[in-house]
């Protein structure tokens, strides 16, 4: 009798579950979930000030893909921005920081050899942009610029990319 209505209990509880768990199917790609990619992969500072900001996420991304995401900076705050990146997408990835208000590149990896990672410290509020792009060509990117193209086989050339940004109020400075 007891047993009984345990099993009922069970079955009524795996019942009501079953569509949040359909619900909360993620993207999968090669069994890694993207969803969350940036807090399992990418290396968080050893500064212990630093908190993870909202703005950090992940997606699929194919080679030759390039993407933008905006985000807010503050005056008198200290950011990290870290990229992390499936090993198929290569060996760097490309990235850029915008004036969203002008379009001025206010950084660029390229010049410090293709770091995954900057630190910065805000003297003026602005909306930027994050430009991310990875280098190389897949068959899903030659699809998008050729009409001819109708079908492409599932794309062997896509990984999963993190960017965690942390932030703190900046340190005064001197004594």
């Amino acid at each position: 009798m007891i047993y009984q209505r345990l099993l009922k209990q069970f079955l009524l509880i795996l019942f009501l579950s079953f569509p949040i768990l359909l619900v909360a199917q993620t993207n999968d790609y090669k069994g890694r979930k993207c969803f969350g990619y940036e807090k399992d992969s990418c290396p968080n500072s050893t500064n212990i000030f630093y908190k993870v900001h909202q703005s950090s996420r992940s997606a699929l991304f194919v080679k030759g893909q390039t993407s933008q995401t905006p985000l807010t900076i503050y005056n008198g705050r200290d950011y990290r921005i870290s990229l992390c990146w499936d090993p198929i997408l290569g060996s760097q990835v490309y990235f850029k920081l915008i004036d969203a208000q002008t379009g001025n590149v206010l950084y660029d990896n390229a010049t410090n050899e293709y770091a995954s990672d900057f630190e910065f410290t805000v003297a003026q509020t602005r909306d930027i942009i994050l430009e991310i792009k990875v280098p190389g060509s897949s068959a899903l990117m030659e699809a998008k610029s050729n009409d001819e193209i109708i079908l492409v086989q599932k794309d062997t050339d896509m990984g999963c990319l993190g960017i965690l940004i942390e932030h703190m109020i900046t340190p005064s400075k001197g004594f």
